[in-house]
């Protein structure tokens, strides 16, 4: 069985804060914790705590030896990022930006502008960056303030007689016949 655990003796300011907390707060982790330090200091056991608030008492003990320790910093919630760890380091980030800076032909490119796949394709093939998505691309260049545009590719085409008619000759103007005015 585990051993009976108590909040020390509330300091004055300490009670008024829990129970306004109680009364007005629009969090309700740090209300659900608040109903278990003011429990706790009224001399109820973590197992009686548990049962009416719907806890398990290990919970319980956690809360109270935290406010122990740490005070009412234990009524904020503690977020942490979920999802797997960050594959995308510094000098990942640093070696997109320096590519996204350097014009596209400089790099061999036959382009005149970066777009976002190109920019991830060009630094993923020189291993500059791992695998990496465009949307991540995105992000890193608008933390650092880089705005690439979308790049246009009207010059281009499939058609065999795209450059003749690209450039087309000046047609000659079909000349205007006179009448003969009465």
């Amino acid at each position: 069985m585990a051993p009976r655990v108590q909040t020390r003796s509330l300091r004055p300011h300490e009670g008024k804060k829990l129970v306004a907390l109680m009364r007005q707060a629009k969090d309700a982790i740090a209300v659900r914790r608040a109903e278990i330090i003011l429990a706790s200091a009224q001399g109820d056991s973590a197992p009686e705590i548990a049962e009416r608030l719907y806890f398990t008492p290990d919970y319980v003990r956690k809360v109270v030896h935290t406010f122990n320790e740490h005070g009412l910093g234990v009524l904020r919630a503690q977020y942490h990022n979920g999802g797997a760890p960050k594959k995308i380091l510094p000098e990942h980030e640093s070696n997109l930006v320096e590519l996204a800076m350097t014009p596209p032909r400089l790099t061999g490119q036959p382009f005149t502008h970066w777009s976002l796949q190109a920019l991830r394709d060009v630094a993923v093939d020189r291993r500059l960056v791992p695998k990496i998505c465009i949307e991540t691309v995105r992000q890193i260049l608008k933390a650092r303030r880089i705005s690439l545009q979308r790049t246009k590719t009207w010059k281009q085409s499939k058609d065999p007689d795209f450059e003749r008619k690209k450039t087309p000759s000046k047609p000659s103007m079909p000349r205007r016949r006179r009448t003969a005015s009465a």
